[in-house]
């Protein structure tokens, strides 16, 4: 019968919880973060989406007492430039590049991209990886030495589709 339960696809993940909670000695009173668990987080939205996007996850995070910051990708939400002005893939990631160079040397992150977003932190990765704690992919493109970023948009259903109707035959991306 407990077998049966385990099975229960999230029973595993509160069980993980649990476990790390106990290995860590943290009670209800414990969780509240102190200067030594405060933690720096940069968020990076998908395409088609902005710093918004991450509005409730910003604040849940602030009201723990981290820092937190959310911002729009090249051509996204706020960012006054127009698509049809980035020249490449790493034009619409400029942003994330210049908040990572800007980081004090002793500064670490934990960067979280989501869809598209993962492409940005990917790249952050291997520019600036001394300046990162933990890297979070959350259902988000992340490439690797068999899948190249090329292959990996053409994967994406947006961008084919676009790809398919906007008379491109061929992708051009350069990083």
């Amino acid at each position: 019968m407990l077998y049966d339960f385990l099975k229960k696809p999230i029973l595993p993940f509160f069980l993980l919880v649990l476990l790390l909670s106990l290995a860590h000695g943290a009670s209800p009173k414990t969780l509240e973060p102190t200067p030594s668990t405060r933690h720096h987080f940069v968020l990076v939205h998908g395409s088609c989406h902005g710093e918004w996007s991450w509005y409730k996850l910003v604040r849940l995070l602030r009201s723990s007492g981290h820092e937190v910051m959310a911002l729009d990708l090249a051509a996204s939400g706020v960012d006054q430039r127009q698509a049809s002005s980035l020249k490449s893939i790493s034009d619409y990631f400029q942003p994330l590049m210049e908040l990572m160079a800007s980081l004090n040397s002793s500064q670490r992150v934990l960067l979280v991209g989501q869809s598209m977003g993962g492409l940005a932190i990917s790249q952050a990765m291997e520019r600036f990886p001394r300046k990162i704690s933990v890297t979070v992919f959350v259902t988000a493109t992340m490439p690797g030495p068999s899948l190249s970023v090329s292959i990996s948009i053409m994967r994406d259903p947006f961008f084919s589709y676009w790809f398919r109707f906007s008379g491109s035959s061929m992708l051009r991306i350069s990083i």
